[in-house]
């Protein structure tokens, strides 16, 4: 009986954690499940003999009906399960007596039997902390965050330097001050103010440094480090010292396209076909393995003349062989030929000629020189090229925006190369971009369980292998072009940049100049180094791990042990 009672509640304690997981919180399904492995066992009860503790009450008169003995739930919520036997029926106490006295017998007292089990269950509630902060610099150094000149950081959220507490272990530093407060090597990453005028506006400071002041890198003017949008000096209760922040994606990775694109394509003039439509047809390559590549041709007289330019320059794993046929967008025509030139990412001089990008295909840079959106899915770029050196939206007047389910630019490298892209947002376009919301495939559609791009809440990721920025030196020294990516402009905009998603640069510094204001629904700033001489204005700020703001729970999940 008493092993019917435990196998009963443990299963009923299972279906409850099951229950809360789903969302299904005033379920009684325990009950029936306690029922049925209570039954299974040989014992049936009644559905009321499995019941619920809770620590606002229960519902288990119906045991305590059976049982005065108090139910042993030190930790609910538990589960008790009550197995009753009426002895009564049993033949061998119908056959059993005892003696009476003077030759007379009596029948045994038949007791009702009972076994109970409880339960007690631990619900866990796993809670990522999700603060109000937008910046966080990684590296190892007293300027890890650099205001210089006449700059100005302002920011309705907070500033985090991790220091090299967890990360960006301490190397060399060119100053010719010493890195940290006391001459040593030791985690020290702060905030430095360079220039009389140079300040920050913002919500709360979080570094690795232990001290307040000039020597210790955090607020080393209290008369220049500000609450936001006020002269009044930021609270010491707003100042988290030594303090580290892991980096919030260490462990993302992403998957990046194999294989080569078409960079050209040339008819072949003896093979021009015949029975195409005519004007400008779109023509998709047969053969090869991998998303074809497409074009356009113009048509006349049914045969091809010339070709339009490239609509999507595919990504072969295996590349067809020359000279490819082709099948025009209306099922018409047969017979063209053409012959296809193959690079390791299309070339940034001829992005512009597409009518759209293509997600999931490498790109050499991708200069944005015309209002675009980009259509969902994860963008990649190889290298940079001498177009641009990655992701270049420099234009004026010119709207830049993502479809609602997001979009990630990745910046890589081709195999074996060793130069990597930046990112650069200037002018006084508009550029509003979405990070994903939840991972997905490279382009674009809902990710599988197996997924390895981990795109969610990413705009900009840029690879780990990327050359790291050695150090950002006072008195208004930047760091190498080659490892700087960087926005400016706007004006005074207060829509210029509405950025949903964090820009993630681990190795290397954002370069922030030019004012207006950064915001989105939820913006994120990750560098090894910031940089700023401008007067930006961030908004928004939710990165995870970070101090302040609310907390996003996860669903719960729970365990179970036996309490009685």
């Amino acid at each position: 009986m008493q092993g019917a009672a435990d196998a009963a509640a443990m299963s009923a304690a299972a279906q409850y954690i099951a229950d809360q997981v789903a969302g299904n919180t005033t379920s009684a399904a325990y009950q029936t499940v306690g029922q049925h492995y209570a039954n299974l066992n040989g014992f049936p009860i009644p559905l009321a003999n499995t019941c619920l503790v809770t620590a606002n009450g229960d519902n288990c008169s119906a045991i305590r009906a059976h049982d005065a003995r108090p139910i042993n739930c030190a930790a609910p919520p538990c589960i008790a399960v009550e197995i009753t036997q009426d002895t009564f029926q049993w033949l061998s106490t119908q056959a059993s007596f005892e003696p009476n006295g003077l030759g007379a017998v009596k029948a045994i007292p038949t007791p009702t039997l009972v076994a109970r089990s409880v339960v007690s269950m631990n619900i866990i509630v796993t809670t990522t902390v999700q603060g109000n902060s937008c910046i966080l610099a990684l590296a190892n150094d007293r300027n890890a965050v650099q205001v210089r000149g006449n700059g100005v950081i302002n920011a309705r959220c907070g500033i985090l330097i991790d220091g090299g507490r967890d990360q960006n272990a301490r190397t060399p530093n060119i100053n010719s001050s010493p890195a940290c407060s006391d001459g040593t090597t030791a985690p020290c990453g702060g905030l430095t103010l360079s220039g009389s005028n140079a300040k920050v506006a913002i919500d709360d400071l979080t570094v690795t440094a232990s001290t307040t002041g000039p020597s210790g890198s955090s607020c080393p003017d209290p008369t220049r480090c500000l609450v936001f949008n006020s002269t009044t000096p930021l609270p010491t209760s707003k100042i988290f010292l030594n303090t580290h922040t892991p980096d919030p994606y260490a462990g993302r990775i992403f998957t990046k396209p194999t294989g080569q694109v078409v960079t050209a394509v040339v008819p072949v003039a003896a093979n021009p076909g015949a029975g195409y439509t005519n004007g400008t047809r779109t023509l998709t390559v047969v053969s090869g393995s991998g998303p074809a590549a497409k074009f356009t041709a113009n048509v006349v007289a049914g045969k091809v003349t010339t070709v339009g330019g490239i609509v999507d320059p595919g990504q072969y794993a295996t590349i067809p062989t020359n000279p490819v046929s082709v099948t025009a967008d209306d099922g018409k025509g047969s017979g063209a030929k053409f012959i296809l030139t193959f690079g390791n990412c299309f070339p940034g001089a001829q992005f512009s000629s597409l009518p759209a990008p293509v997600p999931g295909r490498a790109y050499c840079s991708i200069p944005v020189t015309k209002t675009l959106n980009f259509p969902t899915g994860i963008y990649y770029i190889e290298g940079g090229d001498a177009t641009c050196q990655g992701l270049c939206i420099a234009t004026g007047n010119i709207n830049v925006t993502s479809d609602a389910a997001g979009v990630t630019f990745v910046l890589t490298n081709v195999a074996g190369g060793t130069t990597y892209p930046t990112m650069t947002i200037s002018g006084n376009n508009t550029t509003s971009l979405l990070a994903p919301a939840n991972n997905i495939n490279a382009d674009g559609s809902v990710c599988s369980s197996s997924c390895a791009n981990t795109t969610n809440g990413m705009i900009v990721f840029q690879d780990r292998n990327a050359p790291v920025t050695t150090s950002v030196t006072s008195g208004g020294t930047v760091a190498p072009s080659g490892t700087l990516s960087s926005f400016s402009g706007c004006g005074n905009s207060t829509t210029c940049r509405t950025l949903s998603g964090t820009l993630y640069l681990p190795n290397q510094t954002m370069n922030i100049s030019g004012n207006g204001t950064v915001q989105g629904a939820c913006f994120g700033l990750v560098a090894k180094y910031i940089d700023d001489a401008g007067t930006p204005t961030f908004m928004n700020g939710c990165l995870p791990g970070s101090t302040g703001g609310g907390n996003t729970s996860n669903p719960p999940t729970g365990n179970f042990r036996l309490a009685q």
